[in-house]
């Protein structure tokens, strides 16, 4: 009778009643408001890109699998599902068909199965297959006409004569009262709205604040993700949104309600940053992590070119990952401390 050996495999050895595909079907529940949101706001164009992106997600996924001869797992997984979806809230609502599959081909491909597929996979998958058509078909990609690209390139004031939350019903000057900041709050929660006639240009998942806070709440309350990646990335996002503002004081508070609510900041900080593959294992990493990906986004937005680097401000981190883990370590249980 032949006995069986112990199975080793590499660390983190963590035990939990949740399984893969139940983590999988959490966020894809928790992503549904930012869904709703996003055909609201985009209709059938928001409808087109998801479809696409998921579909071709599932197909790409299982034809990889059966290629490099390993279980189809598209079906009981969901992995394929997450990440279409994923992919298509992040892309532009004006974006062709054939450039969603070409990114989700390469994210998949490059992404994730080059390393040996789910759980080996370095960098974010949705995060490759973006950067692949950011850098192949920058005018599909291009969001400058958003209230980030407006911000960025004409200055906040601008928002007074472009943004309707920001001119209807009360002026600049009346930011100053408490009540208007609320109200600006609460309408900017809701989704950043143009004024009638003009179109309203964005990624298809980020327009609503407010959506995916609720997503984020359900992954809270259901312990798929701590609070450590989002505290760090939004603390960094605030501090030098505070420190590093040049205008004038009256534009402060829009200013910080941009950087916090508008691109692709709620949905780095809560879905994207939080994957449990790429990013490391203890407290104090997460929140390092989630730190470094918030100041390396903010410097971008400040002083480099691009709209809103946020995606790639994460896949920078997800290679600093491996080293956040060697140098931050779990404290061991059970060590006897040597005599001197």
């Amino acid at each position: 009778m032949k006995e069986e050996g112990f199975i080793v495999s590499v660390g983190p050895h963590i035990q939990s009643r949740e399984s893969l595909r139940s983590l999988m079907l959490g966020f894809i529940i928790a992503l549904i408001p930012a869904v709703i949101a996003g055909v609201y706001y985009f209709r059938i164009k928001a409808i087109e890109v998801i479809l696409v992106s998921v579909i071709s997600a599932v197909i790409i996924e299982a034809g990889l699998q059966k290629i490099m001869k390993r279980e189809v797992t598209v079906l009981t997984d969901y992995h394929a599902i997450l990440i279409g979806l994923l992919f298509g809230l992040i892309l532009p609502a004006n974006i062709p068909w054939w450039a969603v599959v070409v990114g989700v081909f390469v994210g998949l491909l490059v992404g994730k199965h080059v390393y040996g597929g789910l759980g080996s996979n370095p960098f974010n998958p949705v995060l490759v297959g973006w950067a692949s058509l950011r850098l192949g078909f920058m005018s599909h990609m291009d969001i400058s006409g958003s209230i980030l690209g407006v911000v960025k390139l004409e200055g906040i004031g601008a928002l007074a004569e472009d943004y309707s939350y920001f001119s209807e019903g009360y002026g600049i000057e009346s930011w100053s009262s408490v009540g208007a900041k609320l109200k600006l709050l609460f309408h900017t929660l809701l989704g950043w709205k143009p004024l009638p006639g003009e179109e309203l240009v964005g990624c298809v998942g980020q327009i609503c604040a407010l959506a995916i806070i609720i997503g984020a709440v359900y992954l809270f309350w259901k312990k798929y993700i701590s609070w450590h990646i989002p505290v760090g990335f939004l603390g960094a996002v605030l501090i030098f949104s505070i420190l590093f503002y040049k205008g004038e004081k009256e534009f402060l508070y829009p200013y910080i309600l941009v950087q916090l609510l508008s691109g692709g900041t709620l949905l780095a900080a809560f879905f994207i940053a939080t994957d449990p593959i790429t990013t490391p294992v203890t407290g104090a990493g997460m929140l390092v992590f989630g730190g470094m990906a918030g100041m390396i986004t903010m410097i971008g937005r400040l002083w480099g070119t691009w709209v809103d680097p946020i995606w790639f401000a994460i896949l920078v981190m997800n290679g600093f990952t491996p080293l956040i883990d060697r140098i931050i370590k779990p404290r061991p249980f059970g060590r006897v401390k040597s005599s001197a």
